[in-house]
């Protein structure tokens, strides 16, 4: 028996045990503890509660963790969906893109609001940190710092004097912090912030070399170094855990809260779940910035050899790799276009001349 489990689990693999058979245990649990307190629409009985999750025989754990598994192997397939859902991708109803508009405006007044704001903060930080220096040297060894006058702010905002102004320091990086985690261009908002810290990475990784990361990242992920794709699978990992966790914790608000409409105060227990689902949610935001960042490095250290296999030239400098990376994405898009490829190298046919 235990050998089976063994073998059961080894198939099950690590990546299922997280992303899928972890969170719906957790809802299984919590599921078996609000059927404890309460009958649907019924008072709540918390004794009832303490008692369903203290009391465990082995009839009873086998059917939680039985359930669990099914419950896993049943939305496992379905994490893509359950992502897009979780990104704003509501589909064509009507009913769903004005509801996706609305968010996505609201996303994007907040973005006016915070870029409006942080260039407000920079010019008053700036002032500040000028009259400061004036008071310091005088107006007429100011007027010559001229182009120099940038770096002496930044030396006087590291002084003592600088405190003065350090409020607006924290104030313009928390700003940033959240442009960050949003696509630079405000036509490409999303209605979550979970889809907008995706699209800002989508956007943004490969963009100074003219490639984009959607079309290229299967040819990056095979050409990638094992190193980095470990890096980069152990992010996405992060991130899917925290998604499934995010949904089953929107799931557990919906179902206590129909299941408490009769318990009074106690329905405000739905609190729970929400908050759980909330700062799961959260998580998956900040690891998405964190898969960026790896699929970043991915992007600047393996490139080169995805040109090599791809048997086109090495570009020789950036302009160059521009002009080239715009014909090449047209031709991962389908398209017809003219791309020269290299020749194979001298004795050995196949591989991919080294022109580094």
């Amino acid at each position: 028996m235990a050998e089976s489990a063994a073998a059961v689990g080894t198939q099950i693999g690590r990546y299922f045990s997280l992303a899928s058979l972890l969170p719906s245990a957790l809802f299984i649990v919590w599921l078996l503890a609000l059927q404890g307190a309460a009958s649907p629409f019924a008072g709540f009985d918390p004794d009832g509660a303490v008692e369903a999750l203290t009391s465990w025989s082995l009839e009873k754990t086998g059917i939680v963790l039985g359930a669990s598994l099914l419950l896993g192997l049943v939305v496992h397939p379905l994490l893509f969906a359950t992502t897009q859902l979780l990104e704003g991708y509501w589909g064509p109803r009507p009913f769903a893109v004005r509801l996706a508009a609305a968010l996505a405006l609201r996303h994007r007044a907040r973005q006016h609001r915070l870029e409006e704001r942080s260039a407000e903060v920079g010019r008053q930080m700036r002032r500040e940190l000028d009259e400061s220096i004036r008071e310091e040297i005088g107006e007429a060894e100011f007027a010559r710092l001229a182009e120099r006058v940038r770096e002496r702010r930044a030396i006087q905002s590291r002084s003592p004097e600088g405190a003065a102004v350090h409020d607006l320091v924290i104030a313009r990086d928390a700003m940033k912090k959240v442009l960050a985690e949003m696509p630079r261009d405000a036509d490409r908002l999303l209605p979550t912030r979970l889809g907008n810290a995706l699209r800002r990475v989508e956007d943004s990784v490969g963009s100074q070399y003219g490639l984009r990361l959607i079309t290229v990242a299967p040819h990056l992920a095979v050409s990638a170094a094992p190193s980095r794709m470990s890096y980069i699978d152990d992010a996405r990992e992060q991130m899917d855990v925290s998604i499934r966790l995010s949904f089953f914790g929107l799931a557990a608000t919906v179902i206590t809260t129909v299941w408490l409409l009769g318990a009074g105060w106690w329905l405000l227990l739905a609190l729970v779940p929400y908050a759980f689902a909330y700062l799961t949610y959260r998580g998956a935001v900040a690891a998405a910035g964190e898969w960026g960042a790896a699929m970043a490095a991915c992007m600047d250290l393996d490139r080169f050899t995805m040109y090599d296999l791809m048997n086109v030239e090495r570009p020789t400098d950036t302009d160059a790799e521009g002009v080239q990376n715009a014909a090449l994405m047209r031709l991962l898009q389908g398209q017809h276009v003219f791309l020269r490829y290299r020749r194979e190298a001298a004795g050995e046919p196949g591989r991919p001349h080294d022109t580094a």
